[in-house]
C-alpha cells in the first residue's frame, strides 16, 4: 500500500510540470536518479541507468529498456520496444567460463560495463532498434526500426540494418550545420509552433532574423527516495 501511495502522489506532482512517467519513481533501481524537463512522457519502460537526464517533449512508448545511458535530449521520439545502453561484454571472454557463478570466487570481481549511451536532440528511434553502450547518436537523426547501433551516428543521419549503417542524410551539409547552429530545441513549442517547420530553408532564414529565445523548460529530479524541482538547472549542449 505504501508503494502504491508513494508512485501515485508521485505521478499526480509530476502532471503540474506536464510529464508522465507511467511506471512511477518505484520502477528505478536503487540509488538511481531520473532527470526530466517540462512535457517529458515515459511509458511502461526498464530503468536500469544511473543517472539519466531526459530534455524536454521527448517522448517514450512501452517496452523501452533504458540501460547503460546517461542523456537523452529533447523532442526526441523512441519507438516501442527499444533498447539504449545494452551492454558490449557483460560476461567475461578470456576468463575460463562466461557464466556469472565464477563472480562467486574469492577475489573474482567483472567490469565489463563502457561509459553510458547518449541520444542527442530531436533524435527519432524505431521500433525495436537497440543502441549499444558507449554510442554517441547525433541530434536529428534517425534509428530505423529494428537496427543495431553499435557505433556514433552523426546529427542528421539516417541508419539503418544490423549493424546500422548510414542510408542517407535527412538534409544537405549546409542545411545541417544552419539547424544545429540555430539550437531551435533550446525554444518554447509555442515559439516554433509559429515558424514554417515544413519549410527548414524558410526556418533558417527566419532563425536569422529572428533567433529562437531559450524557453526555461523547468526540470524536476525523481528516484526511489523522492522528488523535487531543480532550480536554476540547465540542460547539455546537443550532441
Amino acid at each position: 500500500m505504501i508503494d502504491f501511495l508513494m508512485n501515485h502522489w508521485c505521478k499526480r506532482w509530476l502532471r503540474r510540470y506536464g510529464i508522465k512517467l507511467a511506471s512511477g519513481p518505484l520502477a528505478l533501481r536503487k540509488g538511481g536518479r531520473l532527470i526530466m524537463e517540462e512535457g517529458v512522457s515515459i511509458s511502461t519502460v526498464k530503468m536500469e541507468f544511473d543517472s539519466l537526464r531526459v530534455g524536454a517533449m521527448t517522448y517514450m512508448r512501452s517496452a523501452v529498456e533504458l540501460l547503460n545511458v546517461g542523456y537523452i535530449g529533447r523532442f526526441c521520439s523512441i519507438g516501442t520496444g527499444v533498447v539504449i545502453g545494452q551492454d558490449r561484454a557483460g560476461h567475461p571472454l578470456d576468463w575460463v567460463s562466461s557464466h556469472p557463478f565464477q563472480h562467486a570466487a574469492a577475489g573474482l570481481e567483472y567490469e565489463g560495463g563502457r561509459r553510458a549511451a547518449e541520444i542527442g536532440h530531436d533524435v527519432w528511434i524505431g521500433r525495436d532498434a537497440m543502441i549499444l553502450e558507449g554510442v554517441n547518436v547525433g541530434t536529428g537523426a534517425v534509428i530505423a526500426s529494428r537496427a543495431m547501433v553499435t557505433r556514433d551516428v552523426p546529427p542528421y543521419a539516417i541508419v539503418a540494418g544490423m549493424p546500422a549503417r548510414i542510408i542517407r542524410y535527412r538534409h544537405s551539409p549546409s542545411i545541417i550545420a544552419d539547424l544545429i547552429a540555430s539550437e531551435w530545441w533550446e525554444g518554447s513549442v509555442m515559439d516554433l509552433q509559429r515558424r514554417p517547420l515544413n519549410r527548414p530553408e524558410a526556418f533558417i532564414q527566419q532563425c536569422r532574423s529572428e533567433p529562437v529565445a531559450r524557453a526555461a523548460y523547468r526540470t524536476v529530479s525523481v528516484s526511489r527516495s523522492g522528488w523535487s524541482e531543480l532550480a536554476g538547472e540547465h540542460h547539455k549542449e546537443s550532441c
